[in-house]
This record gives structure tokens, C-alpha cells and sequence, in this order.
């Protein structure tokens, strides 16, 4: 018997990983979590691309601008939680199709503040009964006010790894 597992061995056959490892990392919540966030992130794509010629990026920054404008490029990244780079070529699109306005910063010359534009906040409103459909359809079987207080619960505890690595 000793023999057959060191033949396999050779062979290149994998050994069973459940007895050296008897959770695996694809198993850990963060690991799920991230896979879920891209999972609804490709599916947003395919329906917000359609409908409203918006990719991910763009859609985040008109909905954090709708909330929170004016705001620098910087804020939107950081509060949109958008590359920079993304930021940028996201702004160039938005701003070519008249949907976001760049205006003069009242005390910083470097710097501008981005704002929607009155079609851009059109655009908000008629993509948001979309967003609404699509998080009860995420949401079957749990209340929001389930799933947020899961949510909540898993930012504290990630927000306490952070400060305490």
C-alpha cells in the first residue's frame, strides 16, 4: 500500500487536500464575499451597459455625485470606492455625454468639483426603480433589514481587523 501512494505521488496525481486541510480558503467568508461582490458587480454590468450605456465605474460615481455633490476627483474615488485612474476616464466619458459638469474649486485653483448635470440626475432617477428590482431580487428571502444588519455587523468586525491587524 506504502508503495501505490508513492507511485501516485509520481504520477503528479494531486494528494486529498481535506486531510492536510480541512477548511479550505475558498471556504473563508472574505474569500465568498469578494466572489459575491463580483458576481453582482458582472451582473450590474449587463444590465446598466444596456440600459444605460454606463459601466461600473461611471454608475458608482453618478450614484455617490447624486448623494454627496459637488466633489473633487479625489472624494469621489475615496468615497465611490473607484480607482483613480477609473475615476478619471470615467469623468471623460460622463462629461462627453453631458452628464456630469466640472466647476472651479472656491478655494483651491488645482482642483475642481464634479456635479451632475440636470440630464445626469434624469439619468439617476430613471436607473434607480432599476436598482431598487434588482436588490429585492438579491435580497429574496431576508429582509433589508436583515441583510444590513449582516452587513453592519461584518464592516464593524472588518473596520476592528484593520485598526488591529
Amino acid at each position: 500500500m506504502v508503495r501505490k501512494k508513492a507511485t501516485a505521488a509520481r504520477r503528479g496525481k494531486p494528494k486529498p487536500t481535506a486531510a492536510r486541510n480541512p477548511t479550505p480558503l475558498t471556504d473563508l467568508v472574505a474569500f465568498k464575499l469578494i466572489h459575491l461582490a463580483d458576481t453582482i458587480s458582472r451582473a450590474a454590468t449587463l444590465v446598466y451597459e444596456t440600459q444605460f450605456g454606463l459601466n461600473n465605474s461611471e454608475l458608482r460615481a453618478m450614484i455617490v455625485l447624486r448623494d454627496l455633490q459637488p466633489l473633487t476627483t479625489a472624494e469621489l474615488s475615496r468615497l465611490g470606492h473607484i480607482d483613480k485612474a477609473w475615476v478619471s476616464r470615467s469623468m471623460a466619458n460622463l462629461l462627453g455625454r453631458g452628464l456630469v459638469i466640472r466647476e472651479a474649486h472656491p478655494t483651491d485653483n488645482r482642483m475642481s468639483l464634479i456635479r451632475l448635470t440636470d440630464e445626469g440626475l434624469q439619468m439617476t432617477r430613471a436607473f434607480a426603480p432599476v436598482a431598487h428590482a434588482r436588490q429585492k431580487r438579491l435580497l429574496a428571502g431576508l429582509s433589508q433589514r436583515e441583510a444590513f444588519r449582516v452587513i453592519d455587523a461584518l464592516q464593524k468586525n472588518a473596520e476592528q481587523l484593520l485598526s488591529e491587524p
